[in-house]
């Protein structure tokens, strides 16, 4: 299996050679195939430059476990921040283009706030949070709001749906993700006041129960900087991971579609040791998968801890279906810088995609964060590459590309790969479109 070029480049700003050097001179893989030709001209800028960010704060496209991009009627689609009026916008990708097209549809029209993403198939679920620094920090009178859209697609439009925004909680978080049940119930998890809570949909997904703290071992008293996030796997479960940094460990909960809201099965440790956790969890299953396999990237906090730069710094974990245990494996080390991953899952040819940023701004070797890069894994025999891996989203004249974010989804070769992040300087979004293709 292999990554082809970017869709339909623009006019190149820098020849192959000269990225491929560029690559080599950072230590990267090249990409199979080609490499992204970039969207303005600047030498040895990879992907394409997109809407503006400016008034939304920053990190635009975070946060780590949060979906912003889905794939729906042969395109992708975004929920995306609207300078022009300062609200959040549905956005269209243009792939003949490579541009963000403006739907004009609003979702959310308060400005400093951050989304989850969710398409069903039938319906757009978009969670939409008012930013906390961390747990500590929530603060109630700042609603977190469920909207639901209908997609029409001979105007190839979305419209909100009559009786939403519903709340799903009163309180900002750092995080908040959703994810929707095999009986059509709706579960949202976030953090707050050092314990992971969750709530549900009671009564049509309009109507939302009241938050409660996630009955299992190990889910209260965490640090402040702690998340959680959400998976419907399996076909019949529903599964919450969240990190405790105070026990160096991340969980893994179960709840049995159509089972009591407050029944849980005992918690699973999904990785456990000195420095093993961090706020980096990103969690994805496979659709239309009964197996019940699961797998999250997560950033362990080895770097803090002095630890040999050889130690693992990005971890993969996989949920073994059979026994429900979990295994982990190295992604990249602390020498490789790397910080916020995320996952994609190809179902067609059962491969792993990582994305991440490197270098991480608090890593001692080379600075500040700069590029998104890329590594890949089969699902049957999970191993990763050392490096820093491929490149995919450089910002060449401002070289602070960060925050990573794509799809719940599953990827194939019909949809490719979409994956967007954001510069903070230029206060830019930036994505990279790579299709996917057999070797």
């Amino acid at each position: 299996m292999m990554i082809r070029a970017l869709r339909r480049a623009r006019p190149a700003r820098t020849s192959y050679a000269l990225a491929l050097l560029l690559g080599v001179l950072i230590g990267a893989a090249p990409l199979p195939g080609g490499l992204a030709t970039p969207a303005r001209a600047a030498a040895g800028d990879i992907g394409y430059v997109g809407p503006s960010t400016a008034g939304d704060g920053s990190a635009a496209t975070g946060e780590k476990p949060e979906s912003k991009l889905w794939w729906n009627d042969g395109a992708w689609w975004a929920v995306l921040f609207h300078t022009g009026s300062q609200t959040h916008h549905i956005f269209r990708l243009d792939r003949s283009t490579e541009q963000w097209v403006d739907t004009g549809t609003v979702v959310d029209n308060r400005p400093k706030t951050r989304s989850d993403v969710l398409w069903d198939g039938t319906r757009l679920y978009v969670s939409s949070h008012v930013r906390a620094s961390s747990s500590s920090g929530a603060a109630s009178g700042n609603p977190a709001r469920l909207y639901r859209f209908s997609y029409d697609a001979a105007t190839k439009t979305y419209s909100r749906d009559t009786g939403f925004p519903a709340q799903i909680t009163n309180y900002s978080s750092e995080t908040l993700t959703i994810d929707k049940d095999s009986v059509g119930v709706l579960w949202a998890t976030w953090t707050q006041g050092s314990k992971v809570y969750v709530n549900n949909t009671t009564g049509g997904d309009a109507v939302w129960g009241t938050p409660f703290v996630l009955p299992v071992t190990a889910a209260t008293a965490l640090s402040s900087d702690d998340i959680s996030s959400v998976i419907s796997f399996g076909g019949t479960r529903t599964g919450v991971m969240w990190s405790n940094q105070v026990k160096s460990a991340i969980y893994f909960a179960e709840h049995i579609d159509g089972a009591p809201r407050d029944t849980w099965n005992v918690t699973r440790t999904a990785v456990q040791g000195p420095n093993s956790a961090d706020d980096h969890i990103n969690l994805k299953s496979l659709q239309a998968d009964a197996s019940g396999r699961v797998f999250a990237v997560i950033k362990t906090g080895l770097d803090d801890a002095g630890a040999a730069t050889s130690a693992p710094l990005i971890m993969l974990l996989a949920r073994d279906p059979s026994s429900g245990e979990w295994s982990s494996y190295r992604v990249g080390r602390i020498k490789d810088c790397h910080t916020r991953p995320v996952l994609l899952l190809d179902s067609e040819h059962q491969t792993l995609y990582v994305f991440m940023t490197a270098p991480d701004s608090g890593c001692p070797y080379t600075g500040y964060p700069g590029t998104i890069f890329m590594k890949s894994s089969p699902m049957s025999s999970i191993a990763f590459p050392d490096g820093r891996g491929t490149p995919v989203i450089r910002d060449a004249l401002s070289p602070n590309m960060n925050n990573v974010t794509t799809t719940k989804q599953s990827v194939t070769s019909a949809t490719g790969m979409v994956v967007m992040a954001s510069n903070d300087d230029t206060q830019r979004y930036w994505h990279a479109d790579l299709q996917l293709g057999s070797s």
